[in-house]
């Protein structure tokens, strides 16, 4: 290996030689800050939508209820009912993964995601306890309010305080992240239903790629959807924070930290890009009302 020339830092004319012979170095450097840089300027890219399918109808409107989650898998763009982009293979994991071999097996879990909706009953009830106590505040309740509010009606102070610690955590992640102009201090968690039914939505358009129904059908299983899940939500932003959080707390069960939110939390580039008007994003543009 060839030895470090001394270098006499008193010696201006020495320091600049040394400087100029260390050119291998300071090509790296500049390449790292080069690419920093390029990504730092180049706009994010824009939302693709499917030029066979609507983008501005009440169709269109309803199927970007299941964005996150068709972005999440992917199966194509936002606004295919047909789930065009997945290939054989990831057909047959989707079959194994969700157990839709047949036609009902795909009714049956579309049934499941817009019923039971992945909720666990306690936590139901910490989320109520929540909503009731932000109605006579006229605020979010702060975690401490919320803690003593559950206790207040008999549950487990240990439980209740990592539900609470994670239910904020990834509110505050998500509103860093997406952007507080867009989750902004009004919106908070008060239902985790978001995360089943966009997969219920999702779950419409594999059908359909898997051969267990048409897109007519499909259609009319995400107006249903629509129709009977929206009431719980004011916003698209109100509903993007919910299935963040849903799939978050389903899959940590409960216990959300900073690796698991980088895990599980990762939708948050999409909900940042769907509710983004200069990167197309649906939600930027669609009323949250039908």
């Amino acid at each position: 290996m060839r030895p470090l020339a001394r270098v006499d830092l008193n010696d201006l004319g020495s320091l600049v030689d040394w400087l100029v012979s260390q050119w291998w170095v300071w090509v790296i450097v500049g390449a790292i800050v080069l690419i920093f840089l390029v990504i730092w300027i180049m706009p994010a890219a824009k939302v693709k939508p499917s030029e066979k399918f609507s983008t501005t109808d009440r169709e269109a409107n309803e199927i970007a209820l299941g964005f996150l989650q068709i972005r999440n898998l992917p199966s194509g763009p936002w606004n295919d009912p047909t789930a065009s982009d997945l290939t054989s293979g990831e057909k047959e994991v989707l079959v194994e993964q969700w157990g839709v071999h047949t036609r009902q097996d795909w009714l049956d879990n579309i049934e499941r995601l817009t019923t039971v909706r992945r909720r666990r009953e306690v936590w139901v009830l910490y989320l109520a306890v929540r909503t009731e106590l932000a109605e006579r505040l006229g605020r979010a309740p702060k975690a401490r309010e919320w803690l003593s509010a559950i206790v207040d009606q008999g549950g487990n102070k240990r439980d209740a305080r990592t539900f609470v610690t994670s239910i904020e955590y990834v509110e505050g992640q998500v509103r860093k992240l997406v952007g507080k102009d867009i989750v902004t201090p009004d919106v908070f968690v008060k239902t985790l239903d978001g995360y089943a039914l966009g997969q219920a939505v999702a779950m419409a358009t594999w059908g359909v790629a898997l051969g267990h129904g048409d897109v007519a059908e499909a259609r009319e299983i995400i107006h249903r959807i629509n129709v009977e899940g929206r009431p719980a939500f004011s916003s698209w932003a109100d509903f993007g924070l919910s299935y963040i959080a849903g799939r978050a707390l389903h899959w940590t069960d409960g216990n959300v930290e900073e690796k698991s939110f980088e895990k599980f939390g990762d939708g948050w580039s999409d909900f940042k890009a769907a509710a983004t008007e200069k990167r197309n994003g649906p939600w930027a543009t669609l009323s949250w009302s039908l």
